[in-house]
């Protein structure tokens, strides 16, 4: 695959997270702000309808940003060039902007069910995963945390999540990126 097709395929992929974002973003706010789901409970008059609908569009938006993180990532360490200081950059950043997100979003749905010693427990836990992330931005910036973006993005490459394919020797077709042999030929894949 030429270098042009490489980058065409990234920016398609990256137009796919960003498209799943916004839409899971829209949705999540206007079918939660439907009268019909504020005033449905699902847990009696605890956990409307409504902080459920908003909790899966925001969260479905949180995880695609965090893919599109690692995606963005990986396409600059492949990349190289005068942009490739930002490979150990981007990821901590994403995750820090996630996790902090992440917080408001899941006590859409935990607030009504949590007390205020399960409350007080869940700040807390939140309060350290921030500041290791926000240790974790220091660390790229002072250029210490290869191994840990590494870590991230070989997950990514090992579970698919890159969205690229394998490619067989054998007969050149297209395989998952996890995948260990050929799904056209059953030849072993490198």
């Amino acid at each position: 695959m030429s270098n042009d097709a490489k980058m065409n395929d990234d920016w398609n992929l990256a137009g796919r997270y960003v498209a799943v974002i916004v839409v899971a973003l829209i949705l999540g706010a206007a079918i939660g702000s439907m009268e019909l789901f504020e005033k449905t409970f699902v847990v009696t008059g605890k956990l409307s309808a409504a902080h459920l609908v908003r909790f899966l569009g925001y969260s479905t938006a949180l995880g695609a940003l965090w893919m599109l993180g690692q995606h963005t990532t990986m396409a600059v360490q492949k990349s190289g060039g005068r942009w490739s200081f930002l490979q150990h950059l981007i990821l901590p950043i994403v995750t820090l902007i996630v996790v902090s997100s992440v917080y408001s979003v899941a006590l859409l749905i935990l607030k009504p069910l949590l007390g205020l010693s399960l409350l007080n427990i869940y700040n807390l836990v939140f309060i350290a995963a921030i500041l290791a992330c926000a240790a974790w931005v220091v660390m790229a910036v002072l250029g210490q945390s290869a191994s840990l973006t590494e870590a991230f993005t070989s997950a990514a490459n090992h579970f698919g999540a890159t969205g690229e394919a394998k490619k067989c020797a054998a007969c050149a077709a297209g395989n998952e990126a996890g995948a260990k042999f050929c799904k056209q030929c059953g030849k072993a894949l490198d």
